[in-house]
């Protein structure tokens, strides 16, 4: 069997033994490999995206076999003999669609390819004992297997979700991650006139858009690569999910206003922002990050939003005016959009949300000081943390003073989503959105 460089497989084994040696986001690692190696048939790379983000999804689960399987010991092994290890297993026990005997028969000749003939020997050995605890396993896969191992930040994860919400709901919320999510797509408003036509565009480019209830302006769709659309190029499609416009709708821009986005990269809420303002007004986009930044101002080039200001500085230094509306969408946990992440619970443990909570404070507190008399202060997060939402705001309530008071969120946000006085967030598992908080103060004097 010939094994080439744009074998899925391969490429597979390839991301995550580079994800094993760094510290970096597996998505980063998965474009630079696609890219590179120009996999032109959407199956190759639909396998390779099961492939690795099946291992990191289940890799508690993976790990703790692959220490029953293996006789040595697994921490002193090379990442590109576990990587192909870990790889061959989740096929084994995860996927049905290729017979054993044909994962360890690629396994060991791709492991001959990049390691040589010594340790084909393992590689045949671990996966045929594999095959054999399988057949009297008999057992069903419970979804994203790794929460349940007992072990691992995973664990540790689901330990705290039953402390706040109990087991059920912790379940449920799991299940959801379990499932591979579809893209979030939206039209943008100064470009398209209606839903009804950009969708027919979507259509006929070969796109089957599903539309998404209480969320006009968007649509979700699989397997598709954005960036090869004819409207991305031209700026009438983006990218986002209807859980990030959560904290738009609150905000509620108007035409003619002066509004601060605080936190702004990579620029999708501010472009949407710059839609509904209609593109009159003025819009100011800070954030520290200038390779976040650039990103911010090729997105909102591509679409047309040249009149929006994007700044590069660390938001707790900018101190330029008061402005009608700030939306400050700070860093988090982002437990809300897990599902799209697999590896961003296993790079960020519970503790983290305690850890970054002091700059929440900070940076949500400096927001208020942009805030004119009159004018909306909106908080945000994509997570489903108490200790990032509730508690923050009520927290911030209280240093705040008389300045500020809750204000009444807008009729467009479901009722569902609807917590205290204007305060809502969305739970992905009954909302099939992102995970999303936002809170709306208004600024009394």
């Amino acid at each position: 069997m010939v094994i080439t460089l744009q074998n899925p497989r391969k490429i597979a084994v390839k991301i995550i033994e580079k994800w094993l040696d760094s510290n970096k986001n597996i998505d980063n690692i998965r474009d630079q490999y696609l890219n590179d190696n120009s996999l032109k048939d959407d199956r190759d790379r639909a396998l390779v995206n099961e492939i690795i983000f099946g291992v990191i999804r289940n890799n508690g689960d993976l790990n703790q076999k692959m220490d029953i399987l293996v006789q040595s010991d697994v921490k002193k092994m090379q990442n590109r003999l576990k990587a192909i290890l870990l790889t061959s297993l989740y096929q084994i026990f995860y996927l049905d669609r290729v017979p054993a005997y044909a994962i360890i028969d690629e396994s060991v000749n791709l492991t001959r390819e990049i390691m040589g003939e010594k340790p084909t020997g393992l590689v045949n050995a671990v996966l045929r004992k594999a095959t054999k605890m399988e057949k009297q396993d008999g057992q069903t896969v419970r979804p994203v297997n790794a929460f349940y191992a007992g072990v691992g930040i995973l664990s540790q994860w689901r330990n705290k979700w039953v402390q706040q919400w109990g087991e059920e709901k912790t379940d449920e919320l799991i299940q959801f991650f379990g499932n591979i999510p579809s893209t979030g797509l939206r039209r943008n408003r100064l470009k398209t006139n209606d839903d009804k036509s950009w969708i027919e565009i979507l259509v006929s480019e070969g796109v089957e858009p599903e539309g998404i209830p209480g969320w006009d302006g968007y649509a979700y769709a699989k397997k598709i690569r954005p960036s090869t659309l004819p409207s991305f190029e031209k700026g009438l499609t983006t990218v986002q999910d209807p859980g990030a416009g959560l904290a738009i709708k609150a905000l509620d821009p108007q035409p003619g206003e002066n509004i601060l986005d605080l936190c702004c990269a990579p620029g999708g809420k501010t472009a949407l922002i710059w839609e509904i303002m209609q593109g009159e007004g003025t819009l100011t986009g800070v954030d520290k990050s200038m390779k976040r930044n650039k990103l911010t101002r090729e997105g909102l080039k591509r679409l047309g939003h040249e009149g929006v200001k994007v700044i590069s500085e660390d938001v707790v230094s900018f101190s330029e005016g008061e402005f009608d509306r700030v939306l400050i969408d700070v860093p988090c946990s982002g437990t809300g959009v897990a599902h799209r992440r697999a590896d961003l619970l296993l790079k960020r443990p519970p503790l983290r949300v305690f850890e970054i909570s002091k700059l929440q404070r900070k940076l949500l507190e400096h927001a208020a000081r942009r805030v004119k008399p009159g004018g909306v202060l909106v908080y945000s997060t994509c997570s489903l943390e108490p200790d990032e939402n509730e508690k923050r705001a009520q927290i911030t309530e209280k240093k705040l003073g008389n300045d500020f008071e809750r204000d009444e969120l807008s009729d467009t946000i479901p009722a569902i989503w609807k917590l205290d006085k204007g305060e809502a967030a969305t739970w992905p598992p009954r909302d099939k959105v992102d995970g999303a908080y936002v809170v709306r103060w208004r600024r009394t004097k």
